[in-house]
């Protein structure tokens, strides 16, 4: 249920009450915007627990201190800017909104009613309808913290206050309106293919491609030309030269590589089973995740920062942001499916050259253990320090420890990882602000990053390229700033350092996205986060 559903019967019997309320006996020579007001009055003195239950007394204040007079009406006809709230609404299908959400139905049944409790009504459908607009485009549709737990990322809420005060100020609201969704560029680029992906839904969308033979270069079928159309529809394939021939050439396979590029998949240019799964997912379902994925735009705050990290998870990339353009990017890997790591902001103010890795409880129990068990010689191998007692620790010979006998409650130890190649936390580690204990790191796995899916950690960032993202995060990110991060690296001792400008990350979740360069990018729900608000944006 969204966060405003549960109040709308009210709103509507509340609304049903005027006529009841007040009679036609209005005196002919008392004036309208008297009479009106006087209207509103009484309906929202008679009846403010109901108003409450809609979560808008803020409604009811701003009509109080305007001494009830009019908002989206005057003695004429409606006001420019109740035209302006009214084609917002109509069209908010383009910000992955319902226009039914927002009184649709009953406002055009009151617009061009002349009676004066008609036009009471209207400019309260058309209050109610801006307050609940301009929640849900501002911050969210759904409540985050009940359809994503593993979403961390705060904005604050819309000050609808003073939204009502400005609209009150002005004849046309059409700017106040616009300003109202998220002005970053993933957003708007995103609602832009949301329009594109309506018109071809609109056009009957693309034809799945039946089950069949591995599709590859040479190979010639009769599913080629189906495959071919499929691909020009979506825009993989442009302007291919033989559009009619049966053989998969080399211009259908560049195609294929472009669509498996873009949906996260093995870019092989070969359509098997996966390929295959994903060119059958129909419009419609991808442009219900699209909206999801603006939904959790919304979610953010609305200033990230001039430069910022971000975070993409299903993408398994870092972006590093300058005045919203990507000046620099790199692959990365998440957490584990069972150590999921979870949406969040911070900012990174610290970072340590060859760092100690103390290894977490879990992890000791999960990984360590059995490890050492299957192979004495492991802690050793891997350069891992056993000591016992924190405040005067005293280093313990693994050799004499009765591994099969310990338990989480009964474990007087605790291990570390000394600084080296061997490190798992690689040559650096970047400190980030939260209380999950989540960081960003190098790794000496560097062989992982050339898998499609990076979901290897145990919750933390691996980044491949931590001298890089070092030297960004110091200065200017250039290669004499990245030559001084190798020479404190070299020197093969450990080292804090501080920042000197804390810089604000993102981890974020998306499943679509659209790249600087305009590509439309879909993913795979790794954590099945998309679940709950996919069947939400179905209903």
């Amino acid at each position: 249920m969204t966060k405003h559903h549960r109040c709308q019967y009210w709103l509507l019997q509340l609304l049903l009450l005027v006529p009841l309320l007040f009679s036609a006996s209005t005196q002919a020579e008392t004036k309208w915007d008297t009479e009106s007001s006087r209207y509103l009055e009484q309906l929202l003195k008679n009846n403010p627990g109901r108003l409450r239950e809609l979560n808008q007394a803020a409604i009811t204040d701003f009509y109080r201190q305007r001494q009830y007079r009019l908002l989206w009406s005057d003695d004429t006809d409606r006001l420019d800017r109740a035209y302006d709230l009214l084609q917002v609404i109509i069209h908010a299908q383009d910000e992955g909104l319902e226009p039914s959400d927002y009184y649709l139905d009953a406002i055009r049944g009151y617009w061009n009613s002349v009676q004066l409790g008609d036009s009471v009504q209207l400019d309260l459908l058309l209050s109610a309808a801006l307050y609940r607009y301009a929640d849900d485009v501002y911050a969210g549709r759904f409540d985050p913290g009940k359809v994503d737990t593993e979403w961390n990322i705060q904005n604050d809420p819309i000050d609808i206050p003073g939204l009502f005060v400005k609209v009150a100020r002005r004849t046309s609201i059409e700017d106040i309106l616009k300003q109202l969704s998220p002005q970053h560029a993933g957003y708007q680029r995103l609602k832009e293919q949301l329009r594109h992906y309506r018109e071809l839904e609109q056009q009957g969308g693309w034809q799945r491609l039946p089950w069949g033979p591995v599709l590859e270069l040479g190979v010639q079928h009769e599913q080629v030309l189906a495959l071919k159309r499929r691909l020009e529809v979506s825009g993989d394939l442009v302007d291919h030269p033989f559009p009619e021939m049966d053989l998969f050439d080399r211009w259908l396979e560049q195609a294929v590589v472009h669509f498996q590029q873009r949906h996260g998949l093995k870019a092989d240019g070969r359509v098997g089973p996966q390929t295959r799964r994903s060119l059958n997912i129909s419009v419609s379902d991808r442009i219900r995740q699209i909206r999801i994925n603006l939904e959790r735009w919304r979610w953010l705050p609305r200033d990230l920062g001039k430069r910022y990290l971000m975070v993409n998870m299903t993408g398994f990339e870092l972006y590093i942001i300058e005045n919203e353009a990507v000046v620099f990017s790199m692959p990365v890997i998440i957490g584990k499916t069972y150590r999921a790591t979870p949406a969040f902001s911070g900012l990174v103010s610290y970072m340590e050259y060859n760092p100690y890795w103390t290894i977490p409880i879990n992890l000791v129990f999960e990984d360590i253990i059995p490890r050492q068990i299957d192979d004495p010689s492991y802690l050793e191998r891997k350069s891992i320090k056993l000591y016992r007692g924190w405040t005067k620790p005293r280093e313990v010979d693994p050799q004499t420890v009765d591994w099969r006998r310990l338990n989480e409650k009964r474990f007087p130890y605790w291990l570390r990882q000394e600084p080296g190649p061997k490190n798992a936390l690689g040559r650096i580690k970047f400190i980030v602000s939260n209380p999950y204990e989540i960081y960003l790191h190098g790794t000496p796995d560097t062989h992982l990053f050339d898998r499609v899916i990076r979901s290897f950690s145990s919750g933390c960032i691996r980044v491949k390229d931590p001298v890089a993202l070092a030297a960004f995060l110091l200065n200017d990110g250039s290669r004499q700033q990245q030559e001084e991060v190798l020479e404190n690296i070299h020197q093969g001792t450990n080292q804090g350092v501080i920042l000197p400008i804390a810089v604000p990350i993102y981890l974020v979740y998306w499943t679509s996205w659209v790249d600087q360069d305009g590509t439309l990018n879909f993913r795979k729900d790794i954590y099945n986060r998309d679940t709950l608000l996919n069947e939400l944006f179905s209903r």
